[in-house]
């Protein structure tokens, strides 16, 4: 049984890659709130001035427990907004596109809380009761709230699936799944469009990644299965695009942005240099966006060609970590 202890997993993402070593149709008014106190540190004020439609993309800063807002391509530009309320070591980060909602793993606060665009607060938290330090999370297609953990906050559980029904008052939970493997923290997750949940099992061999898949109707999940053939540093992001393809953020040293066409398991892939973590896609422009943790920036390319079309500045003192985009 491994625990991990603060350190290790506030770090998770540098250590990862260190493995060899709102107004309609315009911009809304600034809204500002105070942030809560965390021990003797204030987090910086909440802002946005964000457009209230269009693209914008968000990034998470896990050591200062911020969301950073930055609207259309990145481009050197500053952020637009940050959010700092409801906020624990924010890990991964989750967009439902349906309804504009940003879902963030919180990592330190051990749930998923949920903002509408715009919103300074969180007004709905998914919380697994069994106490689990939550690393991603993504939405099924009949609804069904899935996180995955790095382990449970008092030691006696490794990695686990947490799952919920939708709905409001943190909706309703179902269950907590430990993963099959041994010694395995979880780090990505994501769901294709059968409904078949994917999710990364992070533990160090020669390859520290192994890809799983398991079934979750209305929650429950049933047998994991593993990937035959699919390897890789560690997820460092996971998403299907609307191809079905499986696309993974390669947190390794050299990172890569790796596109897999399942059941085949050789992904194509193009480079993402050192140390990136955090995924989410454009469909529309086939844009792949990361955060860096080392480069204290987040990015956004092309794929499958690997050009970079920009970078935006991020996380000064920080972790950057998530990242999402909202179309």
């Amino acid at each position: 049984m491994r625990t991990l202890n603060p350190l290790q997993t506030l770090t998770i993402a540098a250590a990862i890659t260190i493995l060899a070593g709102c107004a309609a149709g315009g911009t809304s008014a600034i809204t500002q709130e105070t942030a809560p106190q965390n021990g003797a540190m204030l987090h910086p004020v909440s802002f946005d001035s964000c457009p209230a439609t269009g693209p914008i993309e968000y990034v998470s800063d896990a050591h200062n427990s911020v969301i950073y807002i930055y609207k259309g391509p990145f481009a050197g530009q500053a952020p637009c907004g940050q959010i700092t309320s409801g906020l624990r070591t924010p890990y991964e980060l989750y967009v439902q596109a349906t309804t504009h909602d940003l879902y963030v793993a919180n990592y330190g606060g051990s749930d998923v809380a949920v903002f509408h665009r715009g919103h300074m607060r969180p007004y709905n938290n998914y919380k697994d009761p069994t106490g689990q330090q939550t690393a991603d999370v993504a939405i099924a297609s009949d609804g069904t709230v899935i996180a995955i953990n790095v382990s449970q906050k008092n030691g006696q559980e490794d990695g686990s699936l947490s799952t919920w029904i939708a709905g409001p008052g943190g909706g309703t939970f179902v269950g907590n799944f430990q993963l099959t493997s041994n010694n395995a923290a979880g780090a990505s997750v994501a769901v294709d469009g059968s409904g078949t949940v994917y999710f990364d099992d992070f533990r160090c061999t020669v390859k520290c990644g192994e890809l799983w898949t398991v079934k979750c109707p209305a929650g429950v999940c049933g047998t994991q299965t593993q990937v035959a053939g699919v390897a890789f540093n560690a997820a460092g992001g996971m998403a299907f695009d609307s191809s079905g393809d499986l696309l993974i953020t390669d947190a390794g040293s050299p990172g890569a942005g790796q596109i897999f066409e399942l059941p085949n398991p050789n992904p194509t892939t193009f480079s993402l240099g050192d140390a990136p973590f955090g995924m989410a896609i454009s469909q529309r422009y086939h844009h792949w966006f990361v955060a860096y943790s080392t480069n204290h920036e987040a990015a956004e390319y092309s794929y499958p060609s690997g050009a970079l079309v920009g970078t935006v500045p991020c996380c000064p003192t920080g972790v950057a970590i998530g990242v999402a985009f909202d179309p």
